[in-house]
Parts: structure tokens; sequence; C-alpha cells
């Protein structure tokens, strides 16, 4: 899965890439992963970051964000039944407030409806968490529900 928008590229990660591992610890810290699932909080090491690769793929695709061939975060991206995906994204820290992580998630969702047809989308984001409930809202996301403290949002 390999798509554009303007100032972003976004490309299915490659695990063999030379210092991946490095590069997810360094993303993650902890400003960044506060809000994420616990499995996110723990990546300070090589073999936690292949392990959370593991799981990661046997239920969705990790996408790798460079912005001029620096990377700068990854969107998340799970199948759910009936032409449904569950979508997130990281932005590293560094990237905040320029309105990188909208970019990148309309240009996931354009990319999934353009190669599905109908597809709707749901996100989960902790209330606390009002950057990227922002980030949703002008998306055009809706409040859905409510489960184990996370809100979910729908397109």
């Amino acid at each position: 899965m390999t798509f554009s928008t303007e100032r972003l590229v976004a490309a299915t990660l490659d695990r063999v890439m030379p210092g991946i591992q490095s590069e997810i610890t360094t993303m993650f810290t902890e400003p960044v992963s506060r809000y994420l699932p616990p499995s996110c909080q723990q990546l300070h090491t090589a073999e936690a970051v292949d392990h959370w690769l593991d799981e990661m793929e046997k239920t969705g695709a990790v996408l790798r964000l460079v912005l001029q061939n620096q990377p700068v975060g990854y969107l998340f991206v799970f199948p759910e039944p009936n032409q449904c995906y569950r979508v997130g994204y990281v932005l590293a820290e560094a990237c905040w407030g320029k309105g990188l992580a909208t970019e990148a998630m309309q240009g996931l969702i354009t990319y999934l409806r353009n190669n599905d047809q109908g597809a709707s989308f749901i996100a989960g984001v902790e209330a606390d968490n009002k950057g990227s409930v922002n980030v949703l809202v002008k998306l055009g996301f809706s409040f859905g529900y409510t489960e184990q403290d996370v809100d979910y949002y729908q397109l």
C-alpha cells in the first residue's frame, strides 16, 4: 500500500529496512505514546518492536510516513467487517501542530475509498487526547460510542 499527499509519502512498512527498530523506539516517546494502547507504550527495545510489529501484521498494516526523506510517523489500517476500516496514526512530536496528521489521515481515507468504494472508517481515541479528536472532527468523523474508556469516532 503506497500513496502520497502534498507533503507526505506513505508506504507499507518494510520490516527489514536497516534501523527500523531504532526508528520506532525513537519515535514512540512518552508524549507520543501516552494515549496509545499499552502495547504501543513499551517499545523500548528491538525485541519489543519486533513483537509489536508481529502482532500488528496479524490483523492489519503499518504504513511509514515520510516528509522530505525523513520519517515522521506511522499510519495503522485494520480491515473490519462490512467494508469498514479501523484507522489510526502516530506522529513524531516535532511534527505536531503542522497539519501533518490531518493530511496523512485524509490521504489514507482517500486511498482506501479509491480502492474500496463505499468504505467506512472508525478511529478510537482517548477523550483527553484533544489533538487527535480535533484531527478526526476536521476529517468529518463524528462521535459514535465509548468502550473501555476509548471514544470511537466514525466516518
